[in-house]
């Protein structure tokens, strides 16, 4: 606590006593020490009229700052802020792109990134390698896998990165996603298969005794005693809740999977694009 209130009074001193001056070696020693919410309060309450370059800076700094404090809207706005003519141009494109990408504007993203120049193989292999993986994200698998044979494998940034890219690429080739409709069929005719179809293998097997063992009760009860009987109506309604709960867990079981394996695939890509801009730029 001490040390936050004597940092609001360096700032607040700073910036009353500074005015006139630049403004850039104090953000950016912010930067440095990740006193993110600082630098977006100081540049915010900024009012002193800087040239282009100097805008350009202040520009990058905001947008890192709120990238770090993981405020990616502000961050994209910032980052596209930056000119081309400054060193910043470069990193701020693409991580403006990416931030795009995690927050699933593609189109924004592919625009941001692929109006690069890339004449310069690094930059090119870099948004081929972006492209692709955006691509990929939209189930385009085989545009995807081609922008990536686009890349520079030897460049060691990135060398890594596209082969487990390219890995998820086949491992994708080779995937068949299950049908709610045929876990909820085979649940049907034999209770709890559609669950060992879902994956769901200790719960089909309880599923199949379970509703198994209520239904042969019922059976036992409607022989002995008649349809009318208490017991029979009793077990058999259980038996009925049991299976139509079988048929309908079975396709909401499919379901969860195919989310769960979708939302695994997105999370490693994302991984995978973020980690040659950390090479790059840093």
């Amino acid at each position: 606590m001490k040390n936050t209130c004597l940092l609001i009074f360096i700032l607040l001193a700073h910036h009353g006593l500074a005015q006139q001056r630049n403004e850039l070696p104090f953000i950016e020693h912010l930067i440095q020490k990740g006193y993110f919410t600082e630098v977006v309060h100081l540049i915010n309450n900024d009012t002193i009229n800087y040239n282009q370059s100097h805008r350009d800076s202040l520009f990058y700094y905001n947008g890192w700052a709120h990238y770090s404090l993981k405020n990616l809207e502000p961050s994209t706005f910032s980052f596209r802020q930056v000119g081309n003519t400054s060193a910043f141009y470069l990193k701020s494109r693409f991580f403006a792109g990416y931030n795009q990408i995690f927050l699933g504007k593609y189109d924004e993203s592919q625009k941001t990134i692929g109006q690069l120049d890339t004449r310069d193989e690094r930059i090119s292999s870099l948004v081929n390698f972006e492209l692709g993986g955006i691509d990929m994200l939209q189930g385009d698998w085989m545009k995807g896998e081609l922008k990536l044979q686009n890349v520079n494998q030897n460049m060691a940034a990135l060398n890594n990165q596209v082969l487990a890219l390219m890995k998820i690429c086949k491992e994708q080739e080779f995937h068949r996603s299950k049908s709610p409709f045929l876990a909820g069929l085979m649940s049907c005719l034999l209770p709890g298969s559609g669950k060992i179809y879902a994956g769901k293998t200790g719960q089909g097997i309880a599923s199949l005794i379970t509703t198994t063992g209520l239904g042969l009760i019922t059976w036992e009860n409607y022989h002995k005693l008649g349809f009318n009987q208490v017991k029979t109506i009793l077990f058999g309604s259980i038996f009925a809740v049991t299976y139509i709960s079988n048929i309908y867990g079975s396709v909401i079981s499919v379901k969860i999977f195919e989310n769960e394996y979708k939302d695994v695939l997105h999370n490693q890509i994302l991984f995978q694009l973020h980690i040659p801009l950390r090479n790059f730029f840093e």
